[in-house]
């Protein structure tokens, strides 16, 4: 196994006896996020959804995966734009423009190991919200035990342990880190998580941080 790669294990926590397939020699070097997807630690999505309003199912049907077996028989349910929620559960603050009632709002929830978690927003796009799906998945993870996160950088969804993945982009392993981030210290607070894309170490914290804020967990009765 070539150093590179094996130093990107170590920084993403992958068991040493973890059997993931070998690069193809036959092909110019990959790219960083498909090194990720070979490595199990990465998901590259269309962020367009193509409708309104957005199924977020599939979304997370297909970042599941990624976090077996921490979350498995983990179930997740939606409320979509338009509809009344059945659960009645009245779940949290609605996040997001105020004022647009239930014609642009989103209840999403998961449901795993005797607790519930929720996070409410409003959007008017086509796009997924996927900072709202790896808040839940997060969420979940934590109350698991598990060190290991999702973060999102564009289209691409990754999986480690923050501090890990924080040396990932110090190191080169993902493009994009100039070394500063690029906001003013005052801003910070204003940067909306589900806008937030994690492309400096400060950033991923910021992203995880805020997206967990949103999170209103419940025990399952």
């Amino acid at each position: 196994m070539a150093p590179k790669e094996q130093r990107l294990r170590e920084l993403l926590q992958l068991p040493p006896a973890a059997a993931v397939p070998a690069a193809d020699a036959s092909w110019p070097d990959e790219y960083w996020d498909e090194t990720f997807m070979r490595l199990g630690r990465g998901y590259v999505f269309e962020p367009d959804a193509g409708e309104f309003p957005v199924d977020h199912s599939r979304l997370m049907a297909e970042l599941l995966p990624l976090v077996s077996p921490w979350l498995a028989g983990a179930r997740f349910s939606q409320v979509l734009p338009g509809q009344g929620d059945l659960a009645g559960e009245g779940w949290g603050p609605s996040f997001g423009e105020e004022g647009r009632g239930v014609a642009y709002r989103y209840t999403l929830r998961l449901t795993h190991g005797g607790y519930r978690y929720g996070v409410t927003f409003h959007d008017s796009s086509e796009f997924y919200n996927l900072n709202a799906v790896l808040a839940l998945l997060n969420a979940a993870l934590e109350t698991c035990g598990t060190s290991l996160r999702l973060f999102g950088l564009g289209n691409v969804v990754v999986l480690g342990p923050l501090g890990g993945l924080q040396q990932a982009l110090r190191e080169g392993f993902i493009p994009g880190f100039e070394g500063e981030g690029i906001y003013e210290e005052w801003e910070l607070e204003a940067i909306d998580a589900w806008c937030e894309s994690g492309d400096t170490p400060e950033s991923l914290a910021r992203q995880l941080e805020k997206g967990l804020r949103r999170v209103q967990v419940s025990l399952v009765v």
